[in-house]
């Protein structure tokens, strides 16, 4: 991926004020990290959302503020509105390139698995969404890739184990190598109580006649 560059300038808004930051099309953020103090910054909204969905939370990002010289930051932190998808802060992480890092990095499943699509035994069942590593910034994946095309049964996994990090990176924290990532997981077949439920649920209900009234 090629380098990728963002502009950003200091800002005095804080606390409520950061509203108006946003009202002028702005992402107010903060930058922090080795051996500089934290800065209170905004960025146009969006070339900072252009960045986060190319960037992620693993690759290195050009961030120059006030026309200063660029330093190299990961994004630490993206907060979105979930009712309006619109972005509401950016925290910045700036690093050093010499020091190892310890970063969650997605994980992305590869290829099909025959129990799923062939033999159709069961459902892939993705149990970790992301694995914490640890390495130089410049080394950090984007994601990592779990190949599932030989799972052939139900309950075959890809565990912790099985993945084959990039050279530079290995797994940090407390990671259990026999840890399921993905794993083939059996169709649940129905129960007769639970088959004999639905089907009494799907019935019209039939209204017992009126009796009539006495004169």
């Amino acid at each position: 991926m090629a380098d990728l560059t963002l502009t950003a300038v200091t800002r005095s808004e804080r606390g409520r004020h950061v509203q108006a930051v946003r009202r002028h099309g702005q992402v107010p953020a903060v930058l922090y990290g080795h051996d500089l103090p934290s800065q209170a910054i905004c960025a146009d909204t969006a070339e900072i959302v252009r960045v986060w969905h190319r960037a992620g939370r693993t690759h290195l990002i050009d961030l120059s503020v006030d026309g200063a010289r660029a330093r190299k930051v990961l994004f630490h932190d993206f907060q979105i509105d979930p009712r309006t998808a619109r972005p509401l802060h950016a925290d910045f992480f700036a690093v050093n390139l010499r020091e190892r890092l310890a970063v969650d990095v997605p994980v992305r499943t590869i290829g099909e698995a025959p129990a799923v699509t062939e033999l159709k035994l069961g459902t892939l069942q993705q149990v970790l969404a992301t694995l914490r590593v640890e390495a130089l910034p410049g080394n950090l994946p984007d994601h990592l890739a779990v190949d599932v095309s030989g799972l052939t049964e139900v309950d075959a996994a890809v565990r912790v184990r099985d993945i084959v990090l990039p050279e530079g990176v290995t797994l940090a924290g407390h990671l259990d190598p026999d840890d399921v990532v993905v794993k083939v997981a059996p169709v649940r077949a129905a129960t007769t109580e639970e088959t004999a439920a639905e089907a009494a649920e799907a019935e019209p209900a039939i209204a017992e006649p009126e009796t009539p009234e006495a004169d």
